[in-house]
């Protein structure tokens, strides 16, 4: 005896657990974030070789185990960021070099998230007139694919992340 089963399914009941999967992210902000702890080092006028004494610079870090982020090459030097409490050791190491540099202490990094960002007409504008119009020293910034990252004070960070909020829901509701 053969059974037959009917394997039709009704496409506009709902199956038992399914979920909907979201392959796509809305065009647009979809958060920002402040990550604090950080210290900004600018070391400056390096002469001679550039490209090498940039290498000795980050070697002398190294060796003091500290990791750095957002790294920048500038003219005649380079920049980067140290977690707060490496901020006294990489001074100390860095003094025992011919290096120029100082230390900006108390940094943050606010983060705004956007799927392609650099392709969304006029938002790091509308980002970085929302920061510069609150008065916020920019220390740097960069981006990525789908994020705009601005190193700022810590003091700053929060009342720029809440600006941020504020505008951007203006935006949203506006279109």
């Amino acid at each position: 005896m053969t059974e037959t089963l009917n394997c039709e399914l009704d496409p506009l009941s709902p199956l038992v657990g399914s979920h909907e999967t979201e392959f796509e992210k809305r065009r647009g902000v979809s958060h920002t974030e402040v990550r604090d702890g950080f210290a900004q080092v600018h070391v400056t006028q390096l002469t001679g070789n550039v490209m090498s004494a940039r290498l000795d610079v980050l070697r002398a870090v190294a060796l003091v185990q500290v990791s750095i982020d957002f790294l920048k090459l500038t003219p005649t030097g380079l920049s980067f960021l140290v977690p707060s409490e490496k901020a006294a050791i990489v001074e100390s190491t860095l003094a025992g070099t011919d290096a120029k540099f100082s230390v900006r202490r108390d940094r943050s990094i606010v983060m705004i998230h956007a799927v392609n960002i650099r392709d969304e007409e006029g938002l790091i504008a509308l980002v970085m007139r929302e920061a510069i119009a609150q008065g916020t020293v920019i220390d740097h910034v960069g981006d990525m694919h789908d994020r705009l990252l601005l190193v700022v004070s810590e003091a700053d960070a929060m009342r720029l992340q809440s600006r941020l909020h504020a505008r951007l829901d203006e935006e949203s509701h506006a279109h």
